[in-house]
Formats: structure tokens, sequence, C-alpha cells
């Protein structure tokens, strides 16, 4: 009887090349927080979005007197869930002539355009919802390529619209690595040492992506993305947890059937997902 590539290569190892590429790679989606709503019995999920600025004023009150009264307007935002999903073919003979590592070459790539073609998604929502103070741009350096102060003046902006300083993370791309680490105020993660697993950045703590880590810039945690959307000097210093929502429908799922008629065996992966901004204010754009 003929082997199958699933007598060789299981769901649970598809699943942790998901997550090797997921927290090493793409990094867009980690703007957003987590909304589970595989429990919903809809397509789609509403969340409040700010409609106004707080209107109302703090005063003394006179014994029995009333209180005066604040009023702030709320809309929604629709987020609808889409599916999205990818199949490979392994054929029977690839497993007989013990090409297992074109195989599981076979399977990074399907795991590679399904993480690419949804982290492209978050970073659409993540580049056309900005902080209206933006694009920062010191303008002492030329066209593309970043300077510690375009880092310090969107810290600034983020202190003066009272975002979760602690929760800054600056993302870009891979192209502009060189640009930050000859940064004078910028220190690679290699350098950081313990303090790196005590800021839970390495796997197993609150961020993620070994990999993608690079160090900081001054307190600023800089994540690089490899998706190709970003420019050269293009990035987002972001507080994760006020700009916006992943909402997930149905979580990433990774199943295989075999195929007599062609003797395959084939994998498919798919997840339903959905973004939404609904704090645009806690996404800051550098464009240099």
């Amino acid at each position: 009887m003929a082997q199958k590539a699933s007598d060789i290569i299981s769901d649970d190892d598809v699943r942790s090349i998901v997550e090797k590429i997921r927290n090493k790679k793409y990094q867009s989606r980690t703007a957003f927080k987590d909304y589970d709503a595989t429990n919903n019995d809809s397509n789609s999920v509403e969340f409040p979005i700010s409609d106004g600025d707080f209107d109302g004023d703090v005063a003394e009150v006179p014994p029995g007197s009333e209180f005066p009264r604040a009023t702030k307007d709320y809309d929604t935002v629709q987020v609808a869930h889409t599916k999205y999903g990818l199949e490979i073919v392994i054929p029977d003979e690839d497993v007989e002539d013990n090409v297992i590592d074109i195989t599981m070459d076979q399977e990074e790539d399907l795991v590679r355009a399904e993480e690419t073609r949804v982290d492209g998604i978050a970073y659409n929502i993540l580049s056309n919802n900005t902080n209206s103070a933006g694009p920062i741009d010191a303008g002492n350096e030329t066209a593309g390529v970043f300077e510690y102060e375009d880092i310090t003046l969107a810290r600034q902006r983020a202190f003066q619209d009272e975002l979760d300083m602690g929760e800054l993370r600056l993302l870009t791309g891979g192209q502009n690595m060189n640009a930050l680490l000859n940064m004078d105020k910028f220190t690679q993660a290699s350098e950081l040492g313990d303090s790196v697993v005590e800021m839970g950045i390495l796997p197993g703590g609150n961020l993620v992506g070994q990999q993608a880590f690079l160090g900081v810039a001054g307190d600023v945690p800089v994540f690089l993305d490899n998706t190709g959307n970003y420019s050269e000097g293009e990035a987002y210093l972001v507080d994760p947890t006020n700009f916006g929502w992943e909402s997930t429908r149905r979580a990433l799922d990774v199943s295989s059937y075999y195929d007599e008629s062609i003797e395959s065996t084939v994998w498919q992966i798919d997840e339903r997902v959905g973004f939404a901004a609904t704090q645009p204010s806690a996404n800051i754009a550098i464009d240099t």
C-alpha cells in the first residue's frame, strides 16, 4: 500500500508551521485586539466607535443641586467576517520518492500564502485609519530614511493623545531594518538580554515574534513585517489596546483529506475573520 503524505505529516505539524510563520514574519495583525465571535449567531459583529468629543465640565455642586451632566455620542462600525482559504495537493509519488523536504516546503508555502493574505487585510485597515496629526516626518533625512526624531515626535503625539505609553509598538517593514539599526538611540534585541524575556517579547510572552522583534528605539519596541506591504520610511506607532479589533468567527483551521481519483493528499487551510479600527487616533503614522 502506497504511503500517503498524511502518514508522514500531521495536521499538528502544519499548525506548528502556522505558528512559526505567523509569529516571526507578519505583524500588522498585532495592532488589533482579539474578539472571539465563534459563538455568535451572525456573520457580522458591531463595535462601538466614538462619534464626538466628551462634552461636559466638572463643576461645584451646591447642596441639593443637580449634577452637571456630560454627554458623549457613539456610533457603531460593523465587521463582516470573510472566509480566507487555500489548499495544496501532495501526490503519493512525492511521498514514495522520499521527497519529504519538498512536501514540507509546499506546506510552508500554503501557510505563508494564507498568513500574507490576511495580514495584508490588517495592513489595509491599519494604514487607512491613522491619527489626524500624522504622518510624522522630522525632515532631517533623505526621503525614505527613518531618524530617531520621527519616533520621538510620534511618541510625543501618543502622550498628548493619552494613549497607553506602555503598550506602544512600532510596526514597519523589513526594508527599514538598516536605518533603524544605525540609529544612535537604537538597541538591538540581542543586546537586551534578560530584559527581553521579562518584557514578554520572546515567544511565550505577551508579544509575539522572536525574529520580528528588532529591538527598541528609546523605549519603543520595534517589530518588522516581511509581507512587502510597507514602503521605505513607512511605519506606524500604534497602541493595540485602543486601536481596533480582529474579530474571529472561525479560528484558523488546518485539515486534510485523501483524493482517491488522483492518489493525493489535499491539505486545506482556512479562517473567517474581520477587522475594524475603532480609534484611529491610537495609530500614528510615520512617513519620511
